[in-house]
């Protein structure tokens, strides 16, 4: 069973719709590790105090479920927006209130206490989606009304529905952590490392909720309190404080982007969310006019070797043009991120040099499944005791969108303009549709579960134009197998049963079911293609490099020496 992840996002971290996206790669990191997540939300910044006042003159200034419910509505709100972001960037994930998992609280409408909750609730949600996303703040009284649990209610929220699941809970505010001090009013302010329950609760406030504080102590409960996406944070629940070592004011980490299209873009808006985190230097397109508003724009190429870059970021796609420029790169000490497994899986012998080990230059998670974990859910697998048996899924989805559309009754033409309108595929779909793209990630996948190498045109491969009368029913699957340490592969179009899981795929979603030896399957689904969950893959990687340096971003160049090793949570 895999871990669970309690993230609570404040309005702090959550002022306004803008910031949604600061939450979806909090939330994607700790789901590519491997956890699920409850992510529990409060209301965007200012909106609570404006319902309460709207309230009194509504219901009078007396508790009321009438005023509680109208409260909450904040709450729900910005769950449903965060859904709606996750779902935009190829993460499957569900709202749920609180009725839906028996929040029950005990106490007046306004100022409540969670007592119990359905844990096998969520567990039964959880079956169909890896992210759920609860609306804090309140649970609902005996008689199903709306019950609010006081200002702050949703660190409280958090903190209880961990200590049910027996989960780990990381409470994200506007700070990397509790100070002593107020970080903003106080140049000597410093952040602790670790915090006891008595310093915490004369220090914490009103950074955290006072009864939720108390309530963490009562249940034993250590948390996590930091900002979104970074490695910093103050442990809260150790048996003594002690403070982080004062160290270099940090910089940010300097960004070369090759490609600005549909994927590059993505990454281009994400990156400028994080300006403390990176200074996007250079972006490197084929005709600078048509960027008008990039003032980094450059056609020169070469800038991807100044001595101030840390990270290129490679979305141009293709082999021949981006090979020579990652390969300089990463022989200059950079770090290489890129979504494009042609160029991996074509040049995997020169690449995985730098793509391996325990001080990686070359990450790639988004050249496999988008915003589908693949890659990291095999490596991790690879290290259990029971062996990955057979992998199989729908890894292409322009394929996917094309056979949906002609089992609708389109033509092929008309099916692939549809998938080009979209944004899934190139201009010319070729590698796609014949299945060497399929097989590309296939060589990457395989490597990943069995360690062994399979170039990809080695690989037995049909498109699915190989398809003859009908293509209803049909989906482009790729398939490894490992029998007596002969592992076999191939690319091809098969006619699967609607109750199966890969049957189900529909357009541009990757599902990918990988079998254990023990006869366990593993089943993946998420947005294989398209801007946002591509970008979403490839701002991983940089957050996680991004992670990894928090100690060292002073250095004055690249920073080679970090150790990458497996993606974990904080």
């Amino acid at each position: 069973m895999s871990r669970i992840e309690v993230l609570k996002f404040g309005s702090s971290v959550l002022r306004t719709l803008e910031e949604l996206p600061v939450a979806v790669d909090e939330i994607y990191r700790h789901w590519r590790s491997g956890c699920r997540v409850l992510a529990v939300v409060s209301a965007f910044e200012g909106v609570t105090d404006r319902l309460f006042k709207e309230a009194d003159t509504l219901f009078g200034s007396g508790s009321s479920p009438a005023a509680a419910a109208f409260v909450a509505t904040g709450e729900q709100r910005t769950a449903t927006l965060l859904v709606g972001a996750l779902i935009r960037s190829g993460i499957p994930s569900r709202l749920v209130e609180p009725h839906e998992i028996g929040l029950v609280a005990e106490g007046s409408s306004l100022e409540s206490t969670p007592v119990r909750v359905d844990a096998g609730a969520l567990e039964r949600f959880w079956r169909g989606s890896a992210i759920l996303v609860l609306p804090g703040f309140y649970g609902v009284d005996e008689r199903g009304r709306t019950a609010l649990f006081g200002r702050g209610g949703s660190d409280l929220s958090a903190l209880f529905l961990a200590a049910e699941l027996g989960a780990s809970c990381r409470l994200l505010k506007d700070v990397n952590g509790v100070f002593d001090a107020d970080p903003a009013g106080s140049t000597v302010a410093h952040r602790f490392t670790t915090l006891s329950w008595a310093t915490a609760l004369r220090v914490a406030g009103p950074l955290i909720q006072a009864k939720a504080l108390r309530y963490a102590e009562m249940r034993a409960l250590p948390f996590q309190v930091g900002r979104p996406n970074e490695r910093a944070c103050t442990l809260v629940g150790e048996a003594r404080d002690q403070r982080a070592a004062p160290g270099a004011a940090a910089r940010a980490l300097r960004v070369a982007l090759l490609g600005c299209g549909v994927v590059g873009r993505g990454v281009y808006d994400t990156l400028r969310r994080y300006p403390q985190t990176f200074e996007l230097c250079h972006v490197v397109v084929g005709d600078v006019a048509k960027y008008a508003d990039i003032a980094q724009a450059t056609t020169d190429a070469s800038v991807v070797l100044d001595e101030s870059i840390d990270i290129v970021v490679e979305v141009f796609g293709g082999v021949g043009l981006p090979y020579p420029l990652v390969m300089a790169a990463l022989a200059a000490g950079k770090f290489v991120v890129t979504a494009n497994k042609a160029l991996v899986a074509a040049h995997w012998a020169e690449l995985s040099v730098y793509a391996c080990g325990l001080n990686p230059q070359l990450w790639f998670s988004a050249a496999v499944g988008g915003a589908l974990p693949v890659l990291e859910t095999l490596q991790a697998l690879a290290t259990r005791e029971s062996p990955v048996r057979e992998i199989r899924g729908c890894i292409n989805g322009t394929c996917g969108v094309v056979l949906d559309a002609r089992a609708a009754g389109k033509t092929r033409q008309e099916a692939i303009a549809l998938a080009q309108l979209g944004g899934f595929a190139e201009a010319d779909p070729a590698r796609d549709l014949s299945g060497r793209d399929s097989a590309d990630k296939l060589a990457l996948m395989i490597y990943a579960a069995f360690g062994e190498w399979f170039a990809p045109e080695t690989i037995p491969t049909r498109g699915i134009d190989t398809i003859l009368g009908s293509a209803k029913g049909y989906k482009l699957i790729a398939r490894a197998t490992r029998v007596a340490d002969v592992v076999t592969a191939s690319v091809a179009p098969e006619l699967l049963g609607l109750e199966t899981f890969l049957g189900r795929a529909r357009g541009a979603e990757n599902r990918v079911e990988i079998e254990l030896e023990t006869g366990q399957v593993i089943k993946l689904s998420g947005q294989g293609a398209g801007r946002w969950p591509t970008a979403v893959s490839v701002v991983a990687d940089l957050l996680e490099v991004a992670r990894l340096a928090e100690t060292d971003r002073s250095l004055p160049t690249a920073v080679p020496s970090l150790v990458a090793g497996t993606v974990g949570c904080c």
